[in-house]
């Protein structure tokens, strides 16, 4: 019997399309991924709608930070089936179906974090009790995956994998330029959602310091926090040296901003930025506590792709600016080494073959019925 694979999630943002579509190539037509127009985080579904997407009602807020994705319950399910829910448990609809999925006789698989930069310890409490409920889970890396197991949780013999989470890389590499970081003109670039989870306060301080004299940034995004960090380079006296470019998914134009510059860097808790970074060969500066980075910081390696602070410490950001930016030499072959990082791993084509050949193990009897 054909299993059908339900994948569901709160939305269909553009960076995880290509995962899917990757996924649908090779699964075809038993793959259906199921997914909000709209979360009420205001991250949009993006472009129209694949043979692959099914469309759910709008993300309700409930009381005490809870979610009701409707449409969500009534998500068809049927004995044999592949069932793969978001791991998040204060979308209660995700729980509902969850045991829907279990009482039908489906194959179930968890797939959310571990360790996020908004977990805490009673929540994460209930997310690790209520893993143990399906048949497998899926982390979004491989180190999620050990200090998983590291902490105990594969006590109850619970088949666990890592996806090391990424996008689509493909444009990038054609569009991303050799790497000399003596022949770059600009130094920092940022990457991501101007908010205060990106706390760019602390960079722009940095800036603003003796040793950071005349190091220049370049922002590509936009946020609800622009106009008010906008007026703090104008209090900071540091408005020339950084450029606003807007919000963009747009690959070639953000091409044309990285390849000028020679390092990146996201001062705040950094997830998928970190491998658009690496991506475009750019060494990395990042605060150095992991707690409170979302998993995707796994693809640091802190002295080969890119180095770390102190978080929160401007001064601590500053130092660490100015020595990196001083050795083109060390800047150089961190390059090589971001590239690197993302080449076989950390990208779109590495998550689809890891995410199917978990739904493959299902389908061929290895987890049992």
């Amino acid at each position: 019997m054909t299993r059908h694979i339900s994948i569901v999630q709160p939305a269909m943002p553009s960076y995880r399309r290509a995962l899917f579509e990757r996924m649908a190539s090779k699964l075809g037509s038993t793959l259906v991924v199921y997914a909000s127009n709209q979360q009420e985080l205001g991250v949009l579904s993006a472009g129209k709608r694949a043979s692959w997407q099914r469309d759910l009602g709008r993300m309700r807020s409930l009381v005490l930070g809870l979610e009701w994705q409707e449409g969500a319950c009534s998500v068809p399910v049927r004995r044999g089936d592949v069932l793969v829910i978001c791991g998040a448990p204060r979308t209660l609809t995700t729980v509902i179906l969850l045991f829907k999925g279990i009482f039908l006789g489906a194959h179930t698989i968890w797939w959310g974090h571990y360790w996020s930069s908004t977990s805490r310890p009673w929540r994460a409490a209930i997310r690790y009790a209520l893993m143990r409920l399906p048949d497998a889970i899926i982390f979004y890396t491989d180190q999620e995956v050990d200090e998983y197991r590291a902490a105990g949780g594969l006590g109850n013999k619970k088949l666990v994998f890592g996806l090391n989470n990424g996008i689509e890389t493909g444009e990038i590499v054609r569009f991303r330029v050799g790497y000399l970081a003596q022949h770059r003109p600009r130094d920092l670039l940022f990457l991501g959602r101007i908010t205060p989870k990106a706390e760019l306060d602390v960079l722009l301080d940095a800036l603003s310091l003796p040793g950071c004299a005349g190091v220049t940034l370049d922002i590509v995004g936009s946020g609800h926090d622009e106009a008010r960090l906008r007026e703090r380079c104008a209090y900071l006296a540091i408005t020339d040296r950084v450029a606003w470019h807007g919000g963009t998914t747009d690959e070639r134009q953000i091409a044309a901003i990285a390849n000028q510059c020679k390092a990146f860097v996201y001062p705040g808790s950094v997830g998928l930025s970190l491998i658009h970074g690496l991506s475009y060969g750019l060494p990395a500066i990042v605060h150095g506590n992991r707690w409170t980075h979302m998993p995707e910081i796994a693809a640091l390696k802190p002295g080969k792709n890119g180095v770390t602070f102190q978080q929160g410490e401007a001064h601590s950001l500053a130092s660490v600016i100015a020595a990196l930016l001083g050795d083109h030499t060390l800047l150089n072959e961190m390059s090589h080494s971001a590239t690197d990082s993302t080449a076989v791993t950390f990208n779109a084509a590495d998550m689809a073959e890891r995410f199917c050949s978990v739904i493959e193990k299902f389908n061929a009897n290895s987890l049992g019925t």
